[in-house]
């Protein structure tokens, strides 16, 4: 495997204009020297003979989308506010995508369109340039950080000759203007107005607080007011309303909650109970984490042509994803305050009189109708299916809420059934409400791979789900382009 990464740095990196594909992880490691003199087609032959002979295929264990996707959940992090979070993800992968489009346009844009961009400049540049500027915008603390990220990826593309072409002068060209165009659209989409919560006289169904919960600490009642990322009509997508308290299969969704969510439940198993504690991390970082994750298991491209292929189908992908995400939030949080629903951990009370229930972990502080975690997560993860094309998948998914425990899915679907019973076993939702809220994140999903960032006319050459082996990106835009520039 060794062989097979050094060999295939030296391919990426053999030309001026050649695409870069970032060094492995390897802390404190070191990447090889640009090897411009080498000859590309022995280069070639060296790489598939090593690759031959190990008998497996080398691994993109990481590229610039990926490495910059890393780059932006630990920044946005920094917000106090995880719903700002999601917007933030949305437009950093958005510019990113709209970037490294604009080279040489295979689909629709995601959120802006830029001109004036160049088939031959450097789509790695134009990528990287689009995520920091975003994030130093939001996140102006951090700008020496970034600053430190974004040499660090120009160090790996080569710098431009004296004369001719420019390819990585366009591509910060491209970047920024992407960037600034995302900024500008966003401007003033609500994501920082204040909207106090008032609450409601108790009675059956209406939201009270739950423990150290209170008006001002109310998670961000105004979010569903934000400007979506998708259809302008906040009302779009299914928003149905909760469900009769005294409905039967609500009281036994109740019961059910009551007696797996307890916190010292003597029924719950210890498998339900880890599957509870390992949904307690936040959708955001824990779907964007497993596409990291699954797009580290592909073949890595060995070519230029396929190499470009491959990073415009990750930028799309994340793109897609955390669009999904964000816009799934805001509706999310329009349903929530909107029904002003009750949590188990006062329903049981006022049901059942049992004033000694408590969740297995502390209820946050939003009404329950819809679920955030039984939405956004399925948006995400209906985007990575759209993606691959199915939702079969060979991957192991780990958690920042209980370290050291890895799950192994072979189904996409299966995680989103594992997240709708953990909010069940974490006591913090019913059966129904997880239910209604998968509908909204898989169609927010589905809409944005069906109307954003769609192929363009590709002449009957490739297929139409965002997926870089169904999709093929032409080198032929400019009579110039050959395989080496980029």
């Amino acid at each position: 495997m060794q062989w097979n990464d050094t060999f295939r740095r030296l391919h990426l990196t053999g030309s001026p204009h050649a695409a870069y594909e970032a060094v492995p992880e390897q802390p404190g490691g070191t990447p090889l020297p640009r090897a411009g003199a080498f000859n590309m087609k022995l280069v070639n032959t060296l790489l598939a003979t090593c690759v031959a002979v190990v008998g497996v295929p080398a691994t993109a264990k990481a590229d610039l989308v990926t490495d910059w996707n890393t780059i932006a959940v630990s920044t946005v992090a920094g917000d106090a506010v995880v719903n700002r979070q999601t917007r933030a993800m949305a437009m950093i992968q958005a510019a990113m995508f709209d970037a490294i489009n604009a080279i040489r346009p295979q689909y629709s844009p995601a959120l802006v369109t830029i001109g004036d961009i160049q088939g031959y400049a450097s789509r790695e540049m134009a990528g990287a340039q689009a995520a920091h500027d975003v994030l130093v915008a939001l996140f102006p603390a951090k700008q020496a950080q970034l600053d430190a990220n974004l040499a660090a990826t120009a160090a790996q593309i080569p710098n431009d000759p004296p004369k001719g072409k420019q390819p990585k002068a366009k591509g910060i060209a491209a970047g920024q203007q992407a960037a600034a165009a995302v900024l500008a659209l966003r401007a003033n989409d609500h994501a920082f107005e204040v909207t106090p919560y008032v609450l409601q006289p108790a009675g059956p169904g209406v939201y009270q607080f739950t423990p150290n919960c209170t008006a001002a600490n109310m998670s961000v009642p105004g979010w569903g007011k934000v400007t979506p990322f998708t259809v302008a009509d906040p009302d779009f997508f299914p928003l149905p309303a909760h469900p009769d308290p005294s409905d039967p299969q609500h009281i036994a969704d109740v019961i059910e909650t009551r007696d797996y969510g307890r916190s010292n439940s003597t029924i719950r198993t210890p498998e339900q109970t880890t599957i509870a504690l390992f949904f307690i991390e936040g959708s955001l970082t824990i779907v964007n984490r497993l596409a990291r994750t699954i797009v580290g298991q592909e073949p890595a491209a060995t070519n230029h042509s396929h190499a470009a292929k491959q990073l415009l189908a990750h930028a799309r992908l994340f793109a897609a994803m955390n669009i999904s995400v964000a816009d799934t939030q805001i509706r999310t949080w329009r349903s929530k305050y909107g029904n002003n629903f009750w949590r188990p951990y006062t329903t049981v009370r006022f049901l059942f009189g049992d004033n000694t229930w408590q969740p297995l972990r502390q209820t946050p502080c939003h009404p329950e109708f819809f679920a955030a975690h039984g939405s956004v997560t399925p948006g995400g993860i209906v985007a990575i299916e759209n993606y691959l094309g199915t939702d079969a998948v060979n991957v192991d998914a780990t958690s920042t809420s209980n370290v050291g425990v890895t799950r192994h899915y072979t189904s996409l679907d299966q995680f989103i059934q594992d997240v709708n019973v953990a909010r069940i076993y974490a006591g913090f939702h019913y059966r129904s409400t997880l239910q209604q809220s998968n509908v909204l994140g898989k169609a927010v999903a589905n809409w944005v791979n069906d109307h954003m960032m769609v192929p363009l006319d590709d002449g009957g050459e490739g297929g139409s789900d965002g997926h870089y082996q169904g999709q093929p990106v032409h080198d032929d835009y400019d009579g110039s382009n050959n395989e080496s520039e980029d």
